[in-house]
């Protein structure tokens, strides 16, 4: 997911700065939070766009060498744009990641070191809800006055939501790649045991 969207949304939320937005973005995203640099790199972007301008600059961080920080803010075609985003449908997130690939390409002695990075990122899943705690759940009470700590609410719902049936999947994928472990496993024994009521 780019950041770019994220940050123009944050910038015509309130014009902010490279590290204020960065604080933001992590407030606001959590897990999903993007890379410093991958802040820095949208601001370039949307600059170049004209999606967003300086406008001004704060003082020098807590290092009396730093640079002074520049303040962004929206232009109006910046708005139009986030707004045009906003109103857009959303694509369906790609299904590319690196363990299904790994499935996708894996050969029959490839099974039990796969069996064990199934289940290594079903623990990581199972620790990252415990993380989660009932935090989704809180963020949704509360008034109409704390839109922006509602709308968490709902990212962190859904962000729960996802690590579950990952967990579900990763399951259910462990217990599939067991069970042909242990097919193969028998059908090699199947031979001996074929030579050995022979001979018997």
């Amino acid at each position: 997911m780019s950041a770019k969207h994220a940050v123009l949304g944050l910038v015509v939320e309130r014009p902010g700065y490279g590290y204020e937005l960065t604080q933001r973005l992590q407030e606001r995203f959590g897990c999903s939070a993007f890379a410093p640099s991958g802040v820095y790199s949208a601001l370039d972007q949307l600059k170049r766009d004209a999606l967003v301008r300086t406008a001004g600059e704060v003082g020098r961080g807590p290092a009396r060498r730093a640079a002074p920080r520049m303040i962004y803010e929206a232009t109006e075609k910046g708005v139009e744009r986030f707004e045009s985003w906003m109103r857009g449908a959303s694509r369906l997130p790609p299904q590319r990641d690196e363990l299904h690939m790994k499935i996708a390409l894996a050969r029959p002695r490839d099974v039990p070191g796969l069996i064990d990075a199934v289940y290594e990122q079903e623990l990581a899943c199972t620790q990252r809800l415990r993380e989660l705690g009932p935090h989704g759940a809180l963020e949704l009470s509360g008034g109409a006055h704390d839109w922006s700590r509602r709308m968490r609410g709902v990212r962190a719902a859904a962000e729960i939501a996802s690590w579950q049936a990952r967990v579900e999947w990763l399951r259910s994928a462990r217990a599939l790649l067991e069970s042909l472990l242990e097919d193969g496993a028998s059908r090699a024994h199947a031979p001996a045991r074929e030579r050995a009521a022979h001979l018997g």
